[in-house]
């Protein structure tokens, strides 16, 4: 993930999305669609459980929408009026091939909740472009659909479909933008969105809300955390580092890698995270958007250092989290460790920056938008 993959999610982990049980469509005491509007949501999933996907189909029910859950392989559910995909997780090429063959009147919007990253912004633009187009063009060829409805990936094919993922994210969105299936385009990234903008795109920005956490006002017996996979040879080098210079100064790291330690999931975590005084953030990639540790950190009003980043989120160095240069990061997080008065002001403010907007508030945002696009179509096809 890129930044969502890059804390392994289990199955079946509750998201605090829709804290409320979810509401049956049919309950009319359940929280009313949004303009009176009677959706039926398609959320596509992956061959694996993903935490914001649920979280997603949790809050639509909840909201008292008409949701069904399929995988993006399968064949489309019939008589959908929207369809929801976050990621990607996987290829988008079963679900937008059958999308382009659905008559433009008859067609689903698409909500497209894009928690992927882009290629490196220091490569040359016609580089990104046209290794995106050819990557994506890939990816269709890849494909194809059995007697069954089931779309499955050619096996001589199925190597070179695993790489170059973040070309193809590139290349599927210049792709269903081109070819007018791309509905909403919704995006955490602010430099993301900047630079789609750019390029002629109009992406909904999403603002940082909690995914889980609270402060369990527990003693902070752990001074800093590093969490997740190392992720690439560039952050192992950078990790290892930053440990021994940290244990020269008297301070140990823990590791929950999946390897030294095993990860940990849902309250385990919120419990663990109450605990750390300080999260540390590497990037695989120094161009990498790193806010879904900050999401995770910030509820439980742990410090997050990081090297410096791109401006991905609107989390603020010296306001909502600590950012120095990796040779001055061993002496940041002593000197963090230090002054707790310090530690506490920024994690106030993280903590009042992530909880504004929950899960919910982020759906109705979009719905509006859903609504707001269905209306201008009928009125346009009115007219005609």
């Amino acid at each position: 993930m890129s930044h969502s993959n890059d804390i392994p999610s289990p199955p079946n982990e509750s998201t605090g999305v829709a804290p409320q049980p979810a509401a049956n469509h049919h309950n009319h005491d359940a929280h009313a669609p949004l303009n009176g509007a009677c959706l039926r949501i398609g959320v596509a999933h992956w061959h694996q459980s993903n935490v914001m996907v649920t979280g997603i189909a949790q809050a639509l029910r909840y909201l008292g929408y008409e949701t069904v859950n399929f995988q993006h392989n399968a064949p489309l559910p019939a008589g959908l009026d929207v369809v929801f995909v976050c990621g990607p997780f996987g290829s988008t090429t079963p679900l937008a091939k059958q999308l382009l063959a659905c008559p433009p009147e008859k067609r689903p919007a698409l909500v497209y909740i894009m928690t992927e990253q882009l290629p490196n912004p220091s490569l040359p633009e016609w580089w990104r472009y046209s290794g995106g187009l050819l990557r994506s063009r890939l990816d269709r060829a890849a494909y194809r659909q059995e007697a069954s409805g089931e779309w499955t990936l050619r096996s001589w094919l199925k190597r070179p479909a695993a790489s170059s993922q973040r070309y193809r994210y590139y290349g599927d969105l210049l792709w269903m933008q081109r070819q007018g299936i791309l509905s909403i385009l919704a995006i955490s990234s602010l430099w993301t969105i900047d630079f789609l903008r750019e390029r002629g795109f109009d992406p909904l920005y999403l603002p940082p809300s909690v995914l889980q956490g609270e402060d369990l006002k527990l003693e902070r017996d752990i001074s800093v955390l590093w969490m997740g996979k190392t992720g690439s040879s560039r952050r192992g080098r950078v990790l290892k580092r930053i440990r021994a210079e940290l244990r020269e100064r008297g301070v140990e790291l823990m590791v929950i890698d999946g390897v030294e330690n095993p990860y940990v999931f849902g309250k385990d975590r919120t419990i663990l995270l109450d605990r750390t005084k300080i999260v540390l953030t590497i990037m695989r990639e120094k161009c990498d958007d790193t806010a879904m540790r900050y999401i995770l950190a910030a509820p439980c009003r742990a410090l997050i250092v990081t090297e410096p980043t791109l401006p991905h989120s609107p989390f603020r160095p010296g306001i909502h989290l600590v950012e120095t240069p990796l040779d001055q990061m061993a002496d940041t997080i002593c000197y963090y460790l230090d002054h707790d008065e310090e530690r506490e002001r920024i994690t106030e403010q993280a903590y009042q920056l992530v909880t504004q907007y929950n899960g919910l508030d982020k759906m109705k945002m979009i719905l509006e938008h859903v609504v707001r696009l269905r209306q201008q179509q009928q009125t346009s096809e009115g007219a005609q």
